[in-house]
């Protein structure tokens, strides 16, 4: 069974803001501690170590992962 999500796209948005200011802020060290960094922004920490890792949103990450070679558009065209 899928999750329930129960947050608004609007409060995940804001969010996501959130975590790009806060990997910003790490990254130009600003703050020194990515746990402080997380508690600041108001954000989780696990997901603050996961974008500095390198990992994607997983709305960006599916959606490079559906693109379609030009061979398949041609043949759907057709």
């Amino acid at each position: 069974m899928p999750p329930i999500h129960s947050r608004s796209s609007k409060n995940l948005v804001e969010q996501e803001g959130r975590i790009l200011l806060a990997t910003e802020a790490f990254k130009n060290q600003e703050i020194s501690s990515i746990r402080e960094v997380a508690r600041r922004f108001n954000i989780p920490r696990s997901t603050l170590q996961d974008r500095l890792r390198g990992y994607q949103h997983h709305t960006i990450s599916r959606a490079n992962s559906s693109n379609i070679t030009r061979i398949e558009e041609e043949s759907l065209q057709k």
